[in-house]
Parts: C-alpha cells; structure tokens; sequence
C-alpha cells in the first residue's frame, strides 16, 4: 500500500506544479491538524498541503471491536501509511474520489461513515465504504477478498472494479478537472 500511495502521490504533486507551480490546494478544514498545511490561507480559504509518511500508526481495533468486524488487512494499510486530504482521479474510466486520512478526524470520520454503512446494510460489513465515484456509486472494499467495488446501492449491485486497494490507488490517473468538479 505503502508504495502505491508513493506513486500516486508523485503523479499528483507533478500534476498541481505543472498545473499553478505549487503544492496541491484544498479548502481548510479547521478540525485537521495544522501539520498536513503548507503555507498560508488565501482569502477564499484555501490552503496548500503535502502528503506526509505516518510516522505513528492509527489504532483500528477500538474501531473493530465497536463496529463488531475485523477490517480487510489493505484497509488497515490505507489508514497507516500516509496522512492526506485527497485521492481522486480516473481508474478505468471510472472517476473515483477515495475517502481522505485527514490529521485529527480520519478514524473519527472513517468509524461514523461505516457505521451508517453498517446500518444500512442489516447490520453487516462484507464491504467497508471508502470512497465515492462520479455517478453517486459508493467505492467499496470487500472485507474478505480485498477486491474495490462499485456499489449501486439502489440496485443491490456491485461491480468489481480493481483485485485490490492498492493496484486502484497505483493505477489512478490524477486528473485535476476531477478533483475541482468532485468538491
């Protein structure tokens, strides 16, 4: 995962300096630690920031014993390996914008939103949401296989979409257009 994240992160940070010669940009959010910030606001309130490398590990197993799952070992790894505030581009012709790991509300965030998940789904956790498409499809990772799907929730449908978390990230194809129409 880990590697994957690097690649993506190195296409990204080439596409915002070829884009305006800085460092990605997002609206501040307040509730984050100021560490993943670069810089200054501007007066639309956006900040740059930069993708950081973990540097202390997020403990999930409050978060599995509450929810009553055991996380997919690939989710685990997104939320340990590197602090950011987006991920988002186009993965086969799909454009995917995954769930952030913000400082100071990534666990919070990520325990509420499987929660309604949870909810909605007669109480079970086969897949774990972890980010949304283009059309309003949720991305999905199923907690046994590992395999990132799309589900249509409508429909009681899912489409595989990737063998696993980290081929999806390593294969996304930044495109900034997406990240400006997704927000």
């Amino acid at each position: 995962m880990k590697q994957a994240t690097e690649i993506h992160f190195s296409k990204l940070l080439k596409e915002w300096e070829g884009f305006n010669d800085t460092l990605p940009m997002t609206q501040w959010i307040e509730e984050a630690e100021d560490f993943i910030f670069e810089g200054e606001k501007d007066e639309e309130d956006y900040i740059s920031w930069k993708p950081l490398k973990k540097d202390v590990k997020s403990n999930v197993e409050d978060i599995q014993k509450e929810l009553k799952v055991h996380l997919h070992l690939s989710m685990k790894a997104y939320y340990n390996c590197y602090w950011f505030l987006e991920v988002a581009g186009n993965y086969n012709g799909y454009d995917l914008v995954l769930n952030p790991v913000i400082p100071g509300i990534a666990l919070k965030d990520f325990k509420h939103e499987t929660g309604l998940y949870k909810e909605a789904h007669n109480d079970q956790l086969f897949n774990i949401p972890i980010g949304i498409e283009a059309n309003g499809l949720l991305l999905v990772v199923d907690n046994k296989s590992g395999e990132v799907k799309l589900e249509d929730y409508e429909r009681n449908s899912f489409e595989i979409i990737s063998k696993n978390l980290s081929k999806l990230i390593e294969d996304l194809q930044v495109c900034l257009k997406i990240v400006f129409l997704l927000k």
